[in-house]
């Protein structure tokens, strides 16, 4: 008995889930196909640029080694 390891396993799926996308996509029309991947790289930008934008600003407001506190008004 052969068993797979979770890399394996993980390897696998996203091989399938990769080829039924592929097989999927490729089946839609060009003016269908272009703006859906236009949208898609859109929004994979914004959520990337959200990430670093939030990551600067803790960066830059809070020191290094104290605790982030809110002002009691």
């Amino acid at each position: 008995m052969l068993l797979a390891s979770k890399w394996d396993i993980g390897f696998d799926l996203a091989h399938l889930v990769w080829g039924l996308i592929r097989i999927a996509f490729m089946a839609l029309p060009d003016w269908i196909r272009y703006p859906v991947l236009v949208l898609g790289g859109a929004f994979v930008l914004y959520v990337i640029g959200t990430r670093v934008r939030d990551w600067w600003r803790e960066r830059g407001v809070t020191p290094p080694g104290t605790a982030e506190t809110t002002p009691d008004t």
